[in-house]
């Protein structure tokens, strides 16, 4: 993985946590619309998150059949 997919990945992941603290933030202010939008928000950032990870995975075996290296 490269520096520039590892810190897409990272930043996938960061975005991820971010949306969790800020739901329960949102939650505990009774702020429920906003909870709800949040949550949607999450859902959209862990399927990114796993889309990249997929994605950098399959590339890497790619390579590894490509090159004959393990």
């Amino acid at each position: 993985m490269t520096k520039q997919e590892l810190t897409a990945l990272n930043m996938a992941g960061f975005i991820k946590s971010q949306t969790l603290i800020l739901l329960d933030k949102l939650n505990q202010l009774n702020l429920d619309d906003c909870a709800d939008e949040c949550e949607e928000l999450h859902d959209m950032a862990e399927a990114l998150y796993l889309v990249v990870a997929q994605t950098r995975s399959d590339n890497s075996d790619l390579k590894k059949k490509i090159t004959g290296f393990s």
